[in-house]
């Protein structure tokens, strides 16, 4: 039982004193130090910046401003009246310094046992990731966090104070020079950001690295060097692919080291091998997965959250994004990923097995199972239209350009601009903007189809119900609230890759966005009014000119841990054609086997298609279903520990 309590509790706090306690790490244990001491030319000045305060926080009784005279120190007072109540607001903490700070302490005072269920807080960075003792603050560098106080709603009535108090926190975050380990072991990170270094190339114009934020890149750096480029992090190699606003190193998966090197002579390795996508009768009970593992040595995989159910109009929503090894056992040698709708008793899938592949992937897969709908350009999809196919011949039918729809009786009657086509052969360029038909020459109808593309023989179009107009169909596939609740094919395989690798170094992979960018550049036979079925039918995305631009300007396209509208399992999904065409020469991006990217292309001809990477570099295109090389990403995180290698194939930088 919850209740609002009359009393309230004010809080004065002295958010974060920055402690500038310089630490001598630098300096010899044979140099006597005696009062002031000066260190070259290097200053140290780590202070607040830019107070934002959040939106629906409560009106505080006096707002958080930085100290007008001490810089690292912010105060505000609040009233907390009932469970719900908080105060949230950003800062910057700038290094203007030429030295960096690293945290050694971060500490909260004034909270009473007492009411410590009752008064929460958090300061974490944008990205989510909370502030550790550790992390690093490099010179000419800034961080925004976020710091948020709430009166818990987590608590019962007897746990409500009975008297109005006064309570005064003081947080604590003391910054000290890093020490001579720490600068060698960031050098990597250093380097990335220096303008003049011989590889790496500083990135001009706007960055979503962080969710809801497109900023101005300040300290984005592209690798452009054919060698000094590879790194090993988690046991794996990877390519240093560019730097990223947030401090962390992109890197894009580039096989299994051996003897501790990442030449392209390494050869095969073991991955799983996913074919295109098929239709599978799956009209009988069999047991299915909610995910799965598996054993590179016996060539098996493993059901993990299992149920038994049957597909069927009624259960295949609960279904999609399973897995089955088609029979009732939970270990097999071939899974299947059941990743569409086709029918009733059908659905479209993916089988995988277990054999070796390109040195540079984890292993092949299609981006998704399906091509047959625009939903299959998303690395997460919800509702799906798929187009059909219809060979009009000689049959009469009535085509219009607009409609009008009776909720009462549920009927579409096709308005405005109309035309009767009656022998297809001879008519279907006739067609051009009037899409919209019942397929009879009444022009009503309970389920009206749009007519997408044509040529001399078919009509290929998909149906529409409940009043909804193609507008509201692509919104539903691209681009609505919840338009990312099912796993693409290649996700599902991603996650199961990293869950089998790499959880136990998620501490240092970054929480960045993995921008899959729906947005349309040119909607063409999708325009009611002006596209063309015969002529100008390519429906296509925002990089299909290959922009070189960093921005992720749709929420539901931004994929990140942190975005409940783009939500990742895991801190990893696939590199952007952006970031690749942002690097000089197609020898840096080949690896003599094609592999996907998270970039959609365009929609035509009643299929989706998906960038990629050739096998000389250059960058293509293929259907959605085409099986192909799965090359991750990630970003490791700033604080991460460079301890040696010069980051060439023979040499690779060592991560920790």
């Amino acid at each position: 039982m919850r209740r609002k309590n009359n009393s309230f509790i004010i809080i004065t706090i002295f958010l974060i004193i920055l402690g500038i306690t310089l630490g001598y790490a630098l300096i010899q244990s044979d140099i006597e130090i005696n009062g002031l001491t000066n260190i070259g030319n290097n200053t140290w000045d780590i202070h607040f910046a830019n107070v934002v305060v959040s939106e629906n926080s409560l009106t505080p009784v006096s707002g958080a401003t930085i100290n007008p005279q001490d810089n690292t120190k912010i105060n505000y007072t609040i009233v907390l009246d009932k469970p719900g109540d908080f105060y949230e607001f950003t800062v910057d903490i700038v290094n203007a310094g030429t030295l960096p700070g690293e945290i050694s302490l971060s500490t909260v005072s004034g909270i009473n046992p007492t009411y410590e269920d009752i008064i929460e807080y958090s300061i974490n960075y944008t990205n989510g990731n909370p502030i550790q003792v550790g992390d690093i603050l490099n010179d000419g560098e800034s961080k925004t966090i976020r710091v948020r106080t709430y009166f818990s709603e987590d608590i019962d009535v007897d746990e409500l104070p009975k008297d109005d108090f006064n309570l005064n926190l003081v947080l604590n975050i003391t910054y000290i020079q890093a020490d001579e380990r720490e600068l060698t072991t960031t050098r990597l990170v250093q380097q990335l950001k220096t303008e003049n270094s011989s590889c790496f190339t500083k990135y001009e114009g706007q960055v979503t690295d962080q969710v809801g934020l497109t900023t101005t890149a300040n300290n984005i750096y592209f690798n452009n060097c054919t060698d000094e480029r590879n790194i090993i992090f988690g046991g794996f190699c990877w390519e240093v692919i560019r730097t990223t606003e947030t401090g962390g190193m992109k890197l894009l998966y580039n096989g299994e080291p051996v003897n501790g090197k990442c030449e392209s002579t390494r050869g095969n390795h073991k991955g799983i091998i996913g074919t295109r996508g098929e239709e599978k009768n799956l009209n009988s009970s069999v047991v299915y997965g909610k995910k799965f593992t598996y054993n590179l040595t016996n060539n098996t995989f493993t059901l993990v959250d299992t149920f038994t159910s049957t597909w069927s109009d009624s259960t295949y929503r609960n279904l999609l994004g399973t897995y089955t090894c088609y029979n009732n056992s939970t270990t097999c040698t071939t899974l299947f990923s059941i990743n569409g709708y086709n029918s009733s008793t059908t659905a479209y899938t993916t089988s995988y097995t277990i054999d070796n592949t390109n040195y540079s992937n984890i292993g092949n897969s299609p981006f998704n199972a399906q091509y047959s709908s625009t939903a299959m350009v998303g690395y997460k999809y919800n509702k799906v239209y798929h187009f059909q196919r219809k060979q009009p011949g000689t049959t009469s039918y009535k085509y219009g350009n607009s409609f009008t729809y009776n909720s009462n009786t549920h009927t579409y009657t096709l308005s405005g601009t109309s035309k009767t086509i009656n022998n297809w052969t001879t008519g279907y360029t006739q067609l051009n903007n009037t899409h919209y038909t019942c397929w009879n020459t009444g022009g009503s109808c309970a389920t009206i189809s749009y007519v997408y593309y044509t040529n001399e023989t078919e009509a290929v179009y998909f149906d529409i119900t409940d009043g909804k107009s193609v507008g509201d169909v692509l919104v539903e596939m691209l681009s609505e609230n919840d338009v990312n609740y099912y796993n693409s094919t290649i996700k599902g395989y991603i996650d199961a890759w990293y869950e089998h690798n790499l959880t136990s170094y998620t501490n240092k992979i970054e929480d960045t966005v993995y921008c899959n960018d729906r947005t349309i550049l040119d909607l063409a036979a999708f325009n009611p009014n002006g596209g063309d079925t015969v002529l100008n039918f390519w429906m296509t995305f925002k990089n299909y000119n290959q922009t070189t631009s960093l921005v992720c300007s749709s929420l539901t396209d931004q994929f990140a841990v942190s975005n409940n509208k783009a939500k990742l399992t895991y801190p990893i999904a696939l590199i952007t054609t952006e970031e690749l065409s942002n690097l000089n020469s197609p020898s840096l991006r080949e690896k003599g086997y094609w592999y996907h990217n998270l970039t959609p292309n365009y929609y035509a001809s009643a299929a989706g298609f998906d960038y990629v990477v050739d096998e000389d570099g250059t960058i293509s295109y293929v259907p959605t279903d085409d099986s192909g090389g799965v090359r991750p990403a990630i970003s490791i995180s700033s604080d991460a520990v460079i301890t040696g290698g010069t980051g060439t194939e023979t040499d690779p930088w060592i991560a920790e």
